[in-house]
């Protein structure tokens, strides 16, 4: 069983590595989906992921810790509340309130900045599921720290998932109107009366012929 974790643990962290890694010109966004489908598949590796991930953001090098932010944000957009648990309890937020005191990099601390402000509305306040987002926002905030303005064509922090409907029984889903099947049943219903209608008036029309002819 240590073995298993082991080597766990030493995957994740080459491929932490990998996706932050200072020789990267930009964000690898495969290697970032492929970490939150791995943890998707399996939920137990979001604790070594995370524990790889708060390795980096104690590097010196800004670049990697902007490169360790983005895969932190798409873990948290795309992966679900293991994610979002291992976040708070592996201390990862004063990490990143401990990065804006030192006055850092302003790319870093803007990023840093933006996310916790988002971080802390999506998950509800001091009153949410988890209320150390909001803590470390309003550590911040009391520190004298101005965030950033939000930009209003932010993308959502959560990723509303797909829905698969077929023709036969269609179901409401994310952006589609609540009562859109209700509407869509209804709209079935009537086609299906108008047919049955339709074959009853030919019925009529050629008893009515066959009447004559006679």
């Amino acid at each position: 069983m240590m073995m298993a974790s082991s080597s766990s643990s030493s995957s994740a962290t080459v491929r932490v590595d990998k996706a932050t890694s200072d020789l990267l010109i930009g964000p690898d966004w495969t290697m970032n989906m492929d970490i939150c489908d791995s943890i998707n598949s399996n939920h137990w590796e979001a604790k070594e992921v995370v524990k790889a991930v708060k390795k980096r953001l104690q590097h010196k090098n800004p670049k990697v810790h902007l490169l360790a932010l983005t895969l932190l944000e798409t873990m948290v957009k795309n992966c679900g509340d293991n994610v979002h648990f291992q976040i708070a309890e592996r201390n990862i937020l004063q990490d990143m309130t401990k990065i804006v005191k030192k006055k850092t990099d302003m790319h870093v601390r803007d990023k840093i900045l933006v996310l916790l402000d988002s971080w802390q509305e999506a998950f509800g306040g001091p009153g949410g599921k988890y209320p150390q987002y909001y803590w470390a926002y309003e550590e911040l905030r009391r520190a004298g720290v101005l965030f950033p303005q939000r930009s209003p064509d932010a993308a959502p922090i959560f990723t509303p998932p797909v829905v698969q409907s077929t023709l036969r029984h269609p179901q409401a889903g994310y952006g589609m109107p609540i009562n859109s099947s209700t509407r869509l049943d209804e709209a079935m219903a009537a086609e299906t009366e108008n047919l049955r209608f339709g074959s009853n008036l030919v019925a009529y029309t050629c008893i009515a012929m066959l009447l004559l002819i006679c």
